[in-house]
């Protein structure tokens, strides 16, 4: 070894001369565990993977798109009229297309009343694991389940089911016969009452489990009950996909406002009672997706990442001890370590036997 040493390009300081500091090794141990660490994190983000999210042109053509609701309105669904209307001028009366059939009024528990949900962004894990397809039941006959007396409590209508529209800006108008659009029947005006429940509002293929900002919300005015109850849905297109599973939807964003006709008139434009449900479309989609780096991306990462933390915890740990050594003295110094075998005879006390 003493050979090799005559070559060495970097002489090193031998070893009767160099003093090890303990502070140095308590800092080289907490630089050590951090870097555990961070490798343990990084080795969690290849395996898991991360969720990327970004904004893309929306560059899917399509004619039509389906409208999936479940709602109570506090009307008989005789008195009602149901029809979408959209900026091509089309008018389609989807009364025939969905299930209407008469209940009690009531508002479900946990429903927010006069008040929206937070609108939000799903988190991917939570949309695959309920992004089920499903389907509608179909009507129940309930005229033979009760008899005329207890058929006089059902004063609402409960409307349900999925209607193909055209994907274009436009209005599903729920109004009352007779009000609004010319029909051969009159709603009574005592009958009317347009205070609703919405179980389920949603966009594109039906997924009943996904929360969107208009489930589970109600609109009660006992005051008014000819309000006119109108809301703004600005349909965004999103996608979203993980190990190979991808689900197309939509999410929504909503604003809504009420107004009452009879403290309006002769204050503007005639504004009929009903629900209508505005749409339109965003020109950008979202696509959210899990990601994982290649094993190469990964390595150059690691590697990446350690080298910065070892080179800044080394400045990081001069810079400490220069502070302490200008300041304080060298008895301060990370570097110093009290060793009185390493005394020499000049070094010790005269007055020490």
């Amino acid at each position: 070894m003493a050979g090799l040493r005559s070559f060495d390009a970097f002489p090193k300081t031998d070893e009767t001369h160099v003093k090890k500091s303990s502070n140095g090794g308590l800092s080289s141990i907490f630089t050590y565990l951090f870097l555990l660490f961070i490798a343990w994190t990084e080795f969690g983000s290849y395996f898991g993977g991360y969720v990327d999210e970004h904004y893309e042109v929306d560059d899917q053509l399509r004619e039509t798109f389906q409208i999936n609701m479940d709602l109570y309105v506090k009307t008989p669904c005789q008195y009602l009229d149901i029809n979408v209307r959209d900026t091509t001028m089309d008018r389609k009366f989807v009364s025939k297309e969905l299930n209407l059939e008469d209940m009690p009024f009531f508002i479900p528990y946990g429903s927010r009343v006069n008040d929206m949900n937070e609108i939000v962004t799903p988190d991917l894990d939570n949309v695959l694991s309920n992004a089920i397809p499903a389907q509608f039941r179909e009507k129940i006959d309930t005229n033979n389940m009760f008899d005329e007396e207890e058929r006089d409590a059902f004063n609402s209508c409960h409307i349900f089911g999925s209607v193909q529209v055209n994907r274009v800006a436009g209005e599903l108008q729920i109004t009352a016969k007779g009000h609004g659009y010319s029909s051969f029947m009159r709603a009574p005006p005592e009958e009317i009452d347009f205070s609703h429940v919405i179980n389920e509002l949603s966009y594109g293929e039906f997924y009943p489990y996904i929360d969107n900002p208009l489930d589970s919300t109600a609109k009660f005015v006992p005051d008014a009950p000819r309000t006119t109850f109108v809301y703004d849905t600005a349909i965004v297109p999103t996608i979203y996909e993980k190990l190979g599973a991808k689900i197309d939807t939509n999410q929504y964003a909503v604003s809504e406002y009420h107004i009452n006709p009879e403290a309006q008139q002769g204050k503007g434009p005639i504004r009929f009672p009903g629900i209508f449900l505005r749409y339109d479309f965003e020109p950008l989609s979202i696509h959210i997706s899990d990601v994982r780096l290649s094993f190469i991306q990964f390595v150059v990462r690691l590697v990446a990442i350690l080298s910065f933390v070892i080179y800044t915890a080394s400045w990081a740990f001069r810079l400490i001890d220069l502070v302490l050594l200008t300041c304080l003295g060298p008895r301060w110094s990370l570097l110093y370590q009290s060793d009185s075998k390493s005394q020499g005879i000049l070094d010790k006390d005269p007055s020490s036997k």
